[in-house]
């Protein structure tokens, strides 16, 4: 099992995969613009399934100016299967690595990650700090 280079606070870096549907995502065109939800998955038929799952949820992903992208390709720190979720500023502040596809997280979990997002307030949050 490899160690998880990413964590929860830590700064998304600036990858560039080939998504499920053949095309070629780099996070720098994204970045400061919007949310993103990095899916990776393998070639299962469980992880295509998922991956299903979530492109017939994209359109409520593009109402919250979120890019959803779903990936085979290894990504540096990561498991396959795993789900990311950073902000627009690029600061992650959802990861789940589980150890099969069964253990997902469902669509609509997702997208009440990026509600949250959406609805928080940095100002608030350093108050707590």
């Amino acid at each position: 099992m490899s160690e998880t280079m990413l964590h929860l606070g830590d700064t998304f870096p600036h990858i560039q995969v080939r998504t499920v549907d053949g095309q070629t995502f780099s996070y720098s065109a994204i970045w400061q613009q919007k949310p993103l939800v990095l899916v990776v998955v393998s070639t299962s038929q469980a992880d295509a399934n998922y991956a299903s799952a979530l492109r017939a949820r994209a359109s409520e992903f593009n109402d919250r100016e979120t890019e959803c992208v779903i990936t085979r390709d290894t990504v540096m720190g990561l498991r396959t299967p795993s789900v990311v979720i950073a902000d627009r500023w690029g600061e992650v502040v959802h990861i789940t690595e589980p150890s099969g596809s069964a253990e997902l997280p469902p669509p609509d979990e997702l997208i009440e990650w990026i509600d949250y997002i959406r609805r928080r307030c940095p100002e608030c949050e350093g108050e707590a700090h």
